[in-house]
């Protein structure tokens, strides 16, 4: 089926729904030019709602295991919806290039580790297969956005993407290094899969100073930062209940078995940093969904 016939079929079923809603006095509060500007939008949300079910589906006795594969998709369509719309659209405004650079550099670590070993992957089969997946997919769209930020240059906002952030990937290798558990049993992958963790805590610093600079945030990069909120926050979720999977132990001789989980608590740390700097974003916006049952562009100085 052909994007163009499936906007026809939303339609149809838009008008048959009018049909139905003045035969009850229930008025339909969605234009149909509405519905065609916002196709591969609703598109994209039905796909990560039919994900979400079909894998909670499959893996009713896992379920702490698919919350990590879930939150791994919902970054995948946040990137997805800010990808199609700056086509588009064909403007970058109010998208930052660092944040988008830190994210491909936090999902190519976290790749070495889990293309190659499964000692960090979720404990069922489809999420061996689908976690990684979806993490090319983010870097390979986060790789897409950034070519457009040089294409479409003269949108780009440099001068509120101005956050230095030069000294993330190398504090983060260095915390990976120190952190690092022995899920895979390899040094080297052990250490970057925990720097990508790291990297990830602070990737979504310059969005979010972007705002503060009082660059004009429009409806689309507010959902995407609403979407990767949420991934952050399941993920937080799930390594909040699992982090005694990272501890170390080891045998010393005339004392027995000695275990520590400063990797797991490390981890907790890193992901609660995630949460927590974008909870001043989403406290903007959960209120202006709350007051205008919509998102419209974040205009002027943030007050974050």
């Amino acid at each position: 089926m052909t994007l163009k016939a499936y906007t026809e079929g939303v339609v149809a079923l838009h008008q048959q729904a009018q049909r139905i809603g003045a035969t009850f006095g229930i008025d339909v509060p969605v234009t149909e030019k509405q519905l065609r500007q916002y196709s591969k939008q609703i598109l994209l949300y039905k796909c990560l709602t039919l994900g979400l079910v079909v894998s909670w589906a499959f893996v009713l006795d896992a379920s702490m295991g698919c919350l990590v594969t879930l939150a791994a998709m919902t970054q995948g369509i946040g990137f997805a919806v800010l990808a199609l719309k700056a086509g588009e659209q064909r403007s970058v405004a109010g998208i930052s290039r660092k944040m988008l650079g830190l994210s491909v550099v936090a999902t190519l670590f976290r790749c070495q580790s889990t293309l190659l070993f499964h000692g960090y992957l979720p404990y069922f089969g489809m999420g061996e297969f689908l976690f990684p997946l979806f993490d090319l997919c983010v870097a390979g769209l986060a790789v897409y956005v950034i070519t457009l930020t040089y294409r479409f240059s003269a949108t780009y906002e440099a001068a509120a993407d101005s956050m230095w952030v030069c000294w993330v990937v190398p504090v983060a290798l260095a915390l990976g290094y120190l952190t690092s558990a022995d899920a895979n049993g390899n040094v080297y992958t052990d250490a970057m899969w925990m720097a990508a963790v790291w990297v990830e805590g602070f990737s979504m610093l310059p969005q979010i100073w972007m705002g503060r600079m009082g660059c004009n945030f429009r409806s689309v990069t507010a959902h995407f930062v609403a979407l990767v909120f949420v991934a952050r926050l399941m993920g937080m979720i799930y390594w909040f209940e699992s982090y005694e999977l990272l501890k170390l132990q080891e045998y010393e001789w005339g004392v027995g078995l000695l275990t520590w989980n400063y990797p797991g608590y490390s981890v907790m740390a890193a992901h609660a940093l995630q949460v927590l700097s974008m909870c001043d974003f989403m406290y903007y916006y959960i209120k202006q969904v709350a007051s205008q049952g919509t998102v419209l562009a974040f205009s002027g100085k943030m007050d974050l």
